[in-house]
């Protein structure tokens, strides 16, 4: 795989968990257990219906990469969970329902929207990140619209807040 999955900051997270306000925006966040699955944005794996709490805030996804925002809903595990780290890999856990893929240049300018059935993810990041009008892809729920992660190009990769 040519692509490197970017989930959102660790301090970013503990900076919610420890404030319960939204990084940016300080708005209150939620807690609660979800009755459905709920995929954490920092490690990357569900939060267990029926029996984790969730913590939800406001998130910007383009923060620290583009001047506009574009806020929207996240959540992470109310416990501390571990950063994803297979990023050569997309997220096992991931795009049950399939994803959508928005292939952006800088200046947050959407080259590309497509809906990616699980199986064929990487191949279509792969694709896409190979553009060379492509600068990232942000990952996002098929069934809910949200964000999820950003995919890079590996040898473009850089933190992202």
């Amino acid at each position: 795989m040519s692509f490197e999955i970017v989930p959102i900051d660790e301090m970013i997270a503990k900076e919610v968990r420890g404030t319960l306000r939204s990084p940016g925006y300080g708005h209150p966040v939620w807690t609660e257990v979800p009755e459905g699955p709920a995929p954490c944005r920092l490690c990357l794996d569900h939060i267990e219906p029926g029996r984790e709490r969730l913590v939800a805030f406001t998130y910007d996804a383009f923060h620290g990469r583009e001047e506009l925002p574009l806020p929207g809903p996240v959540f992470l595990h109310e416990r501390e969970c571990v950063p994803y780290r297979r990023t050569g890999e997309f997220p096992a856990a991931l795009g049950r329902s399939g994803v959508v893929l928005d292939a952006y240049r800088h200046g947050r300018r959407l080259l590309v929207e497509r809906r990616v059935a699980k199986p064929e993810i990487p191949a279509a990041l792969d694709e896409l990140l190979g553009r060379p009008e492509v600068d990232y892809v942000h990952v996002r729920s098929a069934t809910a619209g949200c964000y999820l992660c950003t995919a890079v190009q590996r040898r473009r990769s850089h933190k992202l807040t």
